[in-house]
């Protein structure tokens, strides 16, 4: 018995072994999970990198630009309001019938629309631009440091420069389908907008005023020309009349051939009464009778009056060359054709004279003039620059870029790997 007793009982120390080996392994699966579940001060620093990382372009290319745009808006932008004034080109010798008060916005003809394109032109041309700087010091209103430096026009601005930034803030559009011409003018102040778009109105009236005078003068002065030539060659045609009437001392050679035409005929019939007489004497008197005699001297004395009144009238075939122009015949052609040319001339000056009346009436009916749809208006409420709609822009077109960014860099990592 004492014997297996003695075998039986252990010592102390070799019972407790076994309990030590068993704490230190629970220890060991503490720090083992603690190690798994709760990371380390590096840990969380790595972490916090990479989710810096993650959001440090999309903050950088977005949402930075898009505060700084906010903040240049919110408290540095200049805003700009807008006058706006409506016109309409009419002629004075329209056709077009007026049936109610707002008849004239019934478009023109095509003429009307080429002189409102020429509006639209002018509108946005150097010449006004020019013309608004010398009455309103536009350059000087634009480059006031008053305004924000990306508002106003650089101070050292070329003339280039300063018509880009004129047509930037200065429109004029034509409305086919009404005729009606649309004027509108950018300002920082409502008043100045408005002082503009009236000096725009009051130019381009005057630009088209002074179109058509130039277009009637231009008229005018074509017939005017013509009737004063027309004039000048009546006064010619009357200067050779007058002449021809003075060298040959007679008013009319056609008149004189007339009446030189009713003395042949007379003394002709003459001439013939007398040769009946004489042969009736001859059956019971001498030839050498005197009744016989006297007559024969009448009949010989009309034979040769007659002859020279028809050398007169129209000369002989013997007669010399050099007196063909005293014939009466001759001078009478003569007189005709100086007549006619006359008469042409008379026709001419008249027609001349009728053509200057009628293009004065024509150029009176193609004057034209603008006519007031709309007056300028004063804005009260800023129109530009269109803050949300501009920043709503800026953040789709940031994000598309940085999308199109992200992909690209996420495709060359792809291909690297």
């Amino acid at each position: 018995m004492k014997s297996g007793e003695s075998a039986s009982v252990q010592p102390p120390q070799n019972r407790s072994l076994p309990k030590l080996k068993h704490a230190a392994n629970t220890v060991k699966g503490v720090f083992a999970r603690i190690a798994q579940n709760e990371p380390t001060v590096g840990t969380e620093k790595k972490a916090s990198r990479q989710g810096w990382r993650r959001w440090q372009g999309l903050i950088l290319f977005v949402l930075v630009p898009l505060l700084l745009v906010g903040g240049y808006y919110l408290f540095w932008v200049s805003e700009r309001f807008v006058s706006t004034t409506q016109i309409i080109v009419k002629e004075n010798g329209s056709e077009e019938t007026i049936s109610s008060s707002l008849g004239f916005l019934v478009p023109g003809g095509i003429s009307e629309s080429q002189d409102a394109y020429l509006v639209v032109n002018y509108v946005q041309s150097l010449d006004m631009a020019l013309a608004l700087d010398k009455k309103l010091e536009l350059g000087s209103y634009y480059k006031s440091d008053q305004y924000d430096f990306f508002s106003r026009l650089a101070g050292d601005a070329s003339q280039e420069d300063f018509l880009k930034y004129y047509r930037e803030h200065v429109s004029a559009t034509f409305d086919e389908k009404t005729g009606i011409i649309t004027i509108s003018a950018q300002a920082f102040e409502p008043e100045f907008a408005r002082r503009q778009v009236e000096l725009l109105k009051s130019q381009s009236e005057d630009f088209v005023n002074e179109l058509s005078n130039q277009l009637a003068f231009k008229q005018v002065e074509f017939v005017r020309k013509e009737l004063d030539r027309a004039k000048d060659k009546l006064r010619t045609a009357k200067e050779q009349v007058l002449s021809f009437q003075n060298r040959h001392q007679m008013v009319s050679p056609e008149a004189a051939a007339q009446g030189v035409s009713g003395i042949i005929q007379g003394m002709e019939a003459r001439l013939s009464g007398l040769r009946t007489q004489l042969t009736a004497s001859k059956a019971y008197l001498n030839s050498d009778s005197s009744k016989v005699v006297s007559i024969q001297t009448e009949i010989e004395a009309l034979e040769s009056q007659i002859e020279q009144e028809k050398v007169r009238l129209v000369g002989e075939v013997q007669e010399p060359v050099e007196n063909e122009g005293e014939r009466l015949n001759s001078l009478s052609a003569e007189f005709q054709n100086l007549q006619l040319e006359m008469q042409f001339a008379m026709d001419a000056y008249q027609t001349a004279l009728k053509g200057l009346e009628t293009a004065r009436m024509e150029a009176s009916n193609n004057l034209k003039h603008l006519m007031t749809v709309t007056s300028p208006s004063l804005p009260e409420e800023a129109e530009f620059p269109r803050k949300l709609y501009n920043l709503i822009s800026l953040a789709v077109v940031l994000l598309l870029l940085y999308g199109i960014g992200k992909m690209l860099v996420a495709s060359i990592r792809d291909h690297r790997i």
